[in-house]
């Protein structure tokens, strides 16, 4: 049986009409606001139902956002402090070399070191010292370091050597209760023997005259009357004097300038015999 209309027709003939309405639609919207009206209510209507059906996909991209922002700034943070660190540690050698340095050239300008053969000698540091007033140094009997090696820096007198080894010696200091130590007031005649008092006191002297003037800021220097410590190196400063009404002495107790735990090289002063 054959069809009365033919489809293909019907088929363009709408495709004219909706081009026909679309045309319409487009004139109507440009010069009249009855459509824009119509958007925007549909706009009203349809906004929560947007927002509701968009809100999984929201929050995923916040989460993911939040989670890519937070790695990164871990990274840069990880790298930041180690770019610190680092430039920390480099900072504290240059300091340390410095500070090494000028220790060095205050060492080398001694004058004792025109006169006296001397071999630079740096301390072994100890992590846990059983002697306070002991020192190791990384100078033996390879060096020709023997007992009786006389020690010192640039601030003062540090001691002698007590034992040497191959490679390494020991160093008594001046605040030892076995060293006695002749000195005399700097720019005076006035002589007199101090002796170690144990490194956390000051060093103290034997009994002196209360006719002998000492006064508190004195400075003591070395006298030389043993032959084995130079002539005029600093020994330390006059902090006390004790006047003993039974013996009717003085007794003076001295700071010594060096400092022990601020001291890093040292000087050795070689027996030219």
């Amino acid at each position: 049986m054959k069809l009365i209309f033919n489809k293909k027709p019907i088929f363009k003939l709408r495709i004219i009409i909706t081009i026909i309405i679309s045309f319409v639609i487009i004139i109507t919207d440009i010069y009249s606001n009855y459509f824009l009206e119509l958007r925007y209510y549909i706009n009203n209507k349809i906004s929560p139902i947007y927002f509701v059906l968009n809100k999984p996909f929201s929050i995923w991209e916040n989460t993911l956002n939040y989670f890519i922002e937070y790695n990164s700034l871990k990274k840069n943070n990880k790298y930041l402090f180690n770019k610190i660190l680092k430039q920390n540690i480099e900072l504290y050698n240059l300091q340390k070399i410095k500070h090494d340095n000028n220790n060095l050239r205050n060492i080398l300008q001694l004058p004792i070191l025109k006169k006296r053969k001397i071999i630079l000698a740096e301390i072994i540091p100890m992590l846990f010292p059983i002697n306070k007033d002991l020192i190791f140094i990384n100078k033996g009997l390879k060096d020709n370091i023997v007992p009786g090696t006389i020690v010192l820096n640039d601030k003062g007198i540090v001691g002698q050597v007590i034992i040497s080894k191959k490679k390494s010696s020991q160093v008594l200091l001046i605040c030892n209760k076995k060293i006695s130590l002749p000195v005399q007031i700097k720019n005076s005649d006035t002589k007199f023997i101090i002796n170690g008092n144990g490194c956390t006191k000051n060093l103290q002297s034997e009994y002196i005259s209360t006719d002998i003037n000492i006064n508190k800021g004195d400075i003591l220097i070395t006298s030389g009357l043993d032959e084995q410590y130079p002539i005029g190196y600093p020994v330390g400063i006059i902090t006390n004097i004790f006047f003993d009404k039974k013996k009717n002495f003085n007794i003076v107790y001295v700071k010594p300038f060096i400092q022990i735990e601020q001291i890093k090289y040292l000087v050795l002063l070689i027996n030219s015999k």
